[in-house]
């Protein structure tokens, strides 16, 4: 085994900071003297990036992509007796929250085919790893021939898009998290929601508030807070550069790793973007504790709820591992992770 030269953290949210920290405490600074700390002028400019990256109409900032998809179903009506398509291969929140509003999750697997229920009310797709992975418009179409919603899980997918239409604007609504270790990442906990419905923004913009202005349904407490709302608008100017740099990290992976014949690589496309850099092998777990030998942080791919997993979902979570992929890591450490790779399979 090789000795260990350098660490690789999969995800390095300080140094994220440290980067631009005078940027980050100017803004801090000033919502702080303001005493602008809940729904004031920085959320409202989030929400206008927001809905013009995505081009929606509307866009929610929230407390977090949970909320967001919990919201969403609320907006639509979705409650007891209906049931939810979910995919079995996602976060548990995506399950969760259908939970949560009294419904039952129908899931279905990887090869994408739904079984469509009378009691059905909803579809949701996530866009999962970076990916819009779903044909969405064969989605929308049968969605529309049974009268029923579509909602995107697009937390994982921001600035992706499929024949040119952002992730986000294909449903209902679109539901994304700024969770840190996210592509836009704020220092804590956030979200948000786009949509072109009207009723639905007015929903989700007075349900994240208690409805305190208009009682007409049970709210909940879901706002985003201005420090993180203007952070995220710095992160916003950036994310440009974030994607293209996670676009090179995964060109340089998939070069270098091309000719392991029992290695399988993520798909590449244009039109998707770099959440993680996902490889796929039956030898997962020793190739995890050998680069973590390495000083190689990486990710095991297991989302252990809902259960039980579908039979394609089980065993693609089983066999795939996330390789740091993050803007900040350079050309120096992705290829000692590539070295470390190339030896444990040699």
């Amino acid at each position: 085994m090789a000795e260990i030269t350098m660490r690789v953290r999969f995800f390095n949210p300080g140094l994220t900071y440290q980067k631009d920290r005078e940027d980050y405490l100017f803004e801090i600074d000033r919502v702080l003297k303001a005493g602008d700390l809940i729904l004031r002028a920085d959320v409202e400019a989030f929400e206008a990036r927001l809905a013009n990256y995505v081009g929606t109409k509307y866009a929610v900032a929230l407390n977090s992509g949970t909320d967001a998809l919990y919201l969403a179903l609320k907006a639509i009506g979705i409650g007891p007796g209906d049931e939810v398509a979910v995919p079995s291969r996602t976060f548990v929140a995506t399950a969760q929250v259908v939970k949560q509003v009294g419904a039952e999750p129908v899931y279905y697997d990887i090869d994408g085919k739904i079984n469509l229920t009378e009691k059905m009310k909803a579809i949701m797709v996530v866009h999962i790893e970076g990916e819009i992975q779903a044909d969405m418009e064969e989605v929308l179409e049968i969605a529309k021939r049974r009268g029923i919603q579509v909602i995107e899980d697009a937390a994982q997918a921001l600035g992706a898009s499929q024949n040119g239409k952002p992730a986000g604007s294909f449903g209902i609504a679109g539901c994304f998290s700024f969770y840190p270790a996210k592509i836009l990442g704020a220092f804590g906990d956030a979200g948000g929601l786009t949509t072109n419905d009207e009723e639905v923004y007015k929903y989700v913009r007075d349900g994240r508030n208690h409805f305190k202005e208009d009682a007409r349904d049970w709210g909940i407490n879901s706002r985003m807070d201005n420090l993180q709302a203007a952070i995220l608008n710095i992160r916003f100017l950036q994310l440009p550069g974030i994607l293209l740099r996670r676009a090179e990290i995964a060109r340089q992976y998939h070069v270098g790793l091309q000719d392991i014949g029992d290695l399988k690589l993520p798909p590449q496309s244009r039109e998707r973007v770099w959440q993680d850099y996902i490889v796929q092998t039956p030898r997962r777990d020793g190739l995890f504790l050998f680069l973590k030998g390495q000083g190689i942080e990486t990710l095991k791919n297991n989302y252990p709820f809902p259960v039980p997993k579908l039979p394609g979902a089980q065993k693609y979570e089983d066999e795939t591992l996330r390789l740091p992929c993050n803007e900040n890591i350079t050309d120096e450490e992705v290829q000692y992770v590539i070295n470390n790779i190339i030896e444990y399979f040699v």
